[in-house]
Parts: structure tokens; C-alpha cells; sequence
């Protein structure tokens, strides 16, 4: 059964994805005020889909966790290539 969206919707999962957007540059209080906002406007519209956010939130977080590492993994071995790249520029 596919549910549609509705404004309600659109504007908490903009809030939570918001909030999760500030928290990654350091915006503390401005993360915790859209994350709350999000978080009132899916209690208000359906406490269930709430229950099931709160229980899916620590996946989420692993899931991110993974994903920063990948991406630190990543900017490591490209800092290694350049380096790399520096020592044939020198010799050359």
C-alpha cells in the first residue's frame, strides 16, 4: 500500500534531513531545532510512524558512522596518490 505525501510529511522528513545537515557542519542548537521540529510534525500526523523512526534512529547513525569512515578511507588514499604525484613532479 503506497502512501502519498503530504505537506506535513515533505516538511518533517526537510526538517529531520535539515537537521541532520547542521549537525554535520557543527550547528548544534540549529540541527536540535529542526530535528525537533521534524520530530513534533511526525507525532502530530502519525505517532506510530514516530515509534518506528525512534527504533530505526541507531541504524541510521551506524549507517553514517560507515559512511564517514568510507569517505575518510577515500580523502586518505587521495592525500596518499598526491603525495605521491608530488614526489614524481620533483624528480622529474
Amino acid at each position: 500500500m503506497e502512501q502519498e505525501m503530504t505537506w506535513m510529511r515533505a516538511l518533517a522528513a526537510g526538517s529531520l534531513v535539515a537537521g541532520a545537515a547542521l549537525l554535520l557542519t557543527g550547528k548544534r542548537k540549529a540541527a536540535l531545532t529542526a530535528s525537533g521540529l521534524g520530530a513534533a510534525v511526525i507525532l502530530a500526523e502519525d505517532p506510530e510512524a514516530m515509534k518506528e523512526l525512534w527504533h530505526a534512529v541507531p541504524d541510521y547513525l551506524q549507517d553514517g558512522h560507515e559512511l564517514l569512515g568510507r569517505l575518510e578511507g577515500v580523502l586518505d588514499g587521495i592525500s596518499e596518490q598526491g603525495s605521491r604525484v608530488r614526489q614524481l613532479v620533483r624528480r622529474a
